[in-house]
């Protein structure tokens, strides 16, 4: 929070994700000053009606001397805020990210999994927000693959039919200037990251196809980073090298020297990772689902599910020549940060101009 900057704009969140740093840093670019509300998703009922209390409280302070909200995430968190938005008239923009459009009973995921109060009040927030911003079409218009392939129902329309809040597909955004190759490639690499943690993370991020590649190619070397420290794995190949939680720092190092970069998650909105991953000139190989063959087009491979890891291993045996640099330039064209800044400043400019 910075002072010094007059105009204040709240921004509500469950996870201090890198997005959620990156909106920070926008905002402040722009002249805003964000008042943060940060509830994490703790179950406990301490706790968890601690953030309740806490969120009544913060948002009636804030919301009266801020221009509008943003909430990262549809869920418990963004219930209060919206509601103490639309008694101060405040607008509010509830960003959708990927578990808040998504259900899949397999791995027990997603918030519209359950007919349950968490849900109605996810429902009641869509509906009761001023806009909407999604980080892929497909987390409003759902996934056909994902549905197909994983059983995965998706997409906010199709889980509230009769919802009428405006809808904007705005992408998160990358900075060429700090993710760049900063070290020379290792052949025969892969490179996976997913903060790991649990089964669940584990089978929606697609690790078990990840290991079942590495046992077929033992020749290439594999790195899985971002497993929490108590988190058993199971069986793991030989060639694959098993790395905890990386700062950005770490991460960047990682993406440069790998050649190759796996996203293989059944279930994800924009994949940040894969992004990073390419701007530091690694060739993409990832699911058709969500947002994943959007962000890779034509500077990678795009495979359809766990069927298809025969295509993916002839895929890394060519070990194909020209695509790290087009990857780059993808994502340097396609998700800059500018963009998004454009599109806080003009979202914030219009809520001004109609005060």
């Amino acid at each position: 929070m910075k002072k010094g900057l007059s105009k204040k704009v709240v921004l509500v969140c469950n996870v201090k994700n890198t997005f959620v740093y990156k909106d920070i840093k926008l905002l402040e670019k722009i002249g805003f000053r964000v008042l943060l509300i940060y509830s994490p998703p703790y179950k406990d009922p301490f706790r968890f009606f601690y953030n309740r209390i806490k969120e009544l409280v913060l948002s009636t302070l804030y919301l009266p001397i801020s221009i509008g909200a943003f909430s990262w995430f549809n869920d418990y968190h963004t219930a209060i805020p919206v509601l103490i938005a639309k008694l101060f008239k405040k607008p509010i923009t509830i960003i959708i990210g990927g578990y808040d459009a998504v259900s899949n009973s397999n791995i027990n995921y997603g918030i519209f999994l359950k007919n349950n109060t968490r849900q109605k009040l996810a429902k009641w927030n869509l509906k009761e927000s001023n806009l909407i911003w999604v980080v892929h079409k497909t987390l409003s218009e759902g996934c056909r693959f994902a549905l197909a392939d994983t059983n995965t129902n998706s997409g906010i329309k199709y889980f509230v039919p009769d919802l009428s809040t405006p809808i904007k597909e705005i992408p998160t955004a990358y900075d060429s200037d700090f993710w760049k190759k900063v070290k020379k490639k290792s052949p025969k690499t892969v490179l996976t990251v997913a903060n790991i943690s649990d089964r669940r993370t584990f089978e929606r991020k697609g690790i078990p196809m990840f290991f079942n590649l590495a046992e077929r190619l033992p020749h290439f070397k594999f790195t899985l980073a971002g497993v929490k420290k108590n988190f058993f794995l199971g069986s793991i190949p030989e060639n694959v090298k098993i790395l905890g939680e990386q700062n950005i720092e770490k991460l960047k190092k990682l993406y440069a020297r790998h050649t190759y970069y796996f996203q293989g998650s059944i279930i994800e909105g924009l994949p940040n990772v894969l992004c990073e991953a390419m701007l530091c000139e690694c060739i993409p190989i990832g699911n058709r689902v969500f947002g994943i063959p959007e962000v890779i087009g034509d500077t990678g491979l795009i495979f359809e599910g766990k069927k298809d890891i025969d295509k993916v291993c002839s895929f890394l045996k060519l070990e194909k020549k020209g695509l790290s640099i087009k990857a780059r330039k993808r994502i340097k064209i396609q998700y800059p940060i500018e963009r998004r800044k454009e599109e806080f400043k003009n979202s914030l400019t219009e809520i001004n101009s109609n005060e």
